[in-house]
């Protein structure tokens, strides 16, 4: 993409973003509003293998963070990163934090809906996303994990957590289970991650009309991630 020269790179690359946002406005999209009226056991079976993609969303980090320069950016994935693995205790992952939702939702219902199985396609996706993640140069990288699910993930776990909550079968239960999980990513934690990314994406991009494109390069294949996941989601 040849971003134009009459405004400033870091204008037209921020213009490309927001004409590109995942499926519009994810309050309507269709496949997450589902999740309001599927089966207690479907909904937990979406739920677990989303727990996969908090897995990926980790490595990822990772591996950004040891291909990109130092600086701002990459002080501020290092720190996520940090978090997202639990600040140094492995049981506070944020994967193992949605586990422990999981755990007791699965609990209020019998006991027999978890089944601690990735399913093919989801591991599939996953493992295509891990290719590209590393096949790409840096800043196409950095579009993907650093920008993309930080930012694109946010705005849908807002809705699944709005669909999950508005659910009645769920009133009396949601109070008695572990919601660390659901405070961290859709609340000020999380919004705060998103306004300090988007300040060093803009470090990142500089006046380089290269970074630009291969930042918001990485940032479609996230896009395109997210929507293959909810097309899967809904065939579970």
């Amino acid at each position: 993409m040849v971003f134009t020269t009459s405004i400033s790179i870091k204008e037209s690359f921020w213009q490309a973003i927001d004409t590109s946002k995942f499926s519009g406005n994810p309050a309507e999209d269709t496949r997450l509003q589902s999740l309001r009226n599927i089966s207690i056991p479907q909904l937990i079976k979406v739920l677990e293998q989303y727990s996969y993609v908090t897995k990926i969303h980790a490595i990822s980090l990772n591996y950004v963070c040891n291909v990109i320069q130092a600086g701002k950016l990459k002080v501020l994935l290092d720190e996520i990163h940090f978090e997202e693995t639990g600040d140094g205790n492995p049981d506070d992952s944020h994967y193992n934090l949605l586990k422990l939702f999981l755990l007791g939702l699965n609990e209020s219902f019998g006991a027999t809906m978890l089944t601690n199985t990735i399913n093919p396609r989801v591991d599939a996706l996953i493992k295509n996303y891990e290719n590209d993640l590393r096949s790409y140069p840096a800043h196409v990288a950095i579009g993907m994990a650093g920008m993309g699910t930080e930012c694109i993930c946010g705005p849908i776990l807002e809705e699944i957590w709005a669909q999950v909550q508005s659910r009645k079968d769920l009133e009396d239960v949601l109070p008695q289970l572990k919601l660390e999980f659901w405070g961290i990513h859709t609340g000020e934690i999380d919004h705060s991650h998103a306004v300090r990314m988007r300040n060093a994406i803009d470090g990142a991009v500089g006046e380089s009309e290269e970074s630009a494109a291969q930042i918001l390069t990485g940032y479609h294949l996230s896009v395109k991630f997210w929507d293959d996941l909810l097309d899967i989601f809904v065939t579970l």
